[in-house]
């Protein structure tokens, strides 16, 4: 099980290999989880995005703040349903609006009536910060991946053929977190043009910050492989205590 590509010690791999490695991460990852269930996938998922969610409350905490009730409800509502708590008509609705306020936000997608309802429900005056958009935007998703797979009510035409839970939202993470490692890794980036910022991006695969981050989302991966269900609730109490960054990176993450 462990033998799988997306497990492979990234710290041996060549610059070329290693960027390979990102960019088909979502790949290598359903060559490991083939024959693995829905719960065990979004198992993947919830480990990895867990300790995600704790660099947010580590740079919201620098400013004496919380995470939002919004991001907070979205992923307990993906871990309830884990658990067996929580079932599509417990999140259909909250899914499909919560990715529209998303999709406002980050691409000026138009709400409907309802959807602005919603927003005014559930977002303070206050601006979030994109990283909780961010959080938001992963947990959405994959409610609504899970609302497709049961059947529920989707909004988004790109759901409706959804037979399996992904890990497109974890290869979009790596990618951000690859960016933020230039800078907190220390790596010079000559200029904006492209062969400098992709000779950046491929310096940051050999620093032992991204290195130690691509060993926290193998061992998310193979946790959630070996698990069974009376183990869930054991990984998540263990992985609240993980983050994806050092601490004293999380504030200036909150920008990214």
């Amino acid at each position: 099980m462990d033998d799988y590509a997306v497990f492979i010690d990234f710290k041996l791999l060549n610059r070329k290999r290693a960027g390979d490695w990102v960019a088909n991460f979502s790949g290598l990852s359903e060559e490991a989880f083939r024959n693995s269930s829905n719960k065990t996938r979004l198992l993947g998922n919830l480990l990895v995005l867990e300790q995600y969610f704790n660099t947010l409350k580590h740079g919201l905490k620098e400013y004496g703040k919380e995470a939002e009730p919004i991001v907070n409800k979205a992923v307990g509502l993906l871990w309830d349903y884990l658990y067996g708590k929580a079932g599509v008509s417990d999140f259909e609705d909250f899914a499909n609006n919560a990715y529209a306020c998303v999709l406002e936000y980050m691409v000026g997608e138009e709400l409907t009536d309802e959807q602005l309802k919603f927003y005014n429900n559930n977002f303070s005056g206050e601006n979030m910060y994109s990283f909780s958009w961010e959080i938001l935007s992963w947990a959405s998703y994959l409610l609504l991946e899970l609302t497709a797979i049961h059947g529920g009510r989707i909004d988004f035409s790109e759901f409706e053929e959804c037979c399996f839970i992904d890990f497109a939202q974890i290869e979009e993470a790596i990618n951000v977190l690859n960016d933020a490692c230039i800078e907190f890794a220390g790596i010079e980036c000559h200029s904006s043009k492209a062969k400098d910022v992709m000779k950046a991006m491929e310096d940051v695969y050999e620093t032992p910050l991204f290195q130690s981050i691509v060993l926290k989302i193998q061992k998310s991966l193979k946790d959630a492989l070996h698990s069974k269900p009376e183990d869930y609730e054991k990984l998540r109490n263990e992985y609240s205590r993980y983050s994806m960054l050092p601490e004293e990176f999380a504030a200036d993450f909150l920008e990214f």
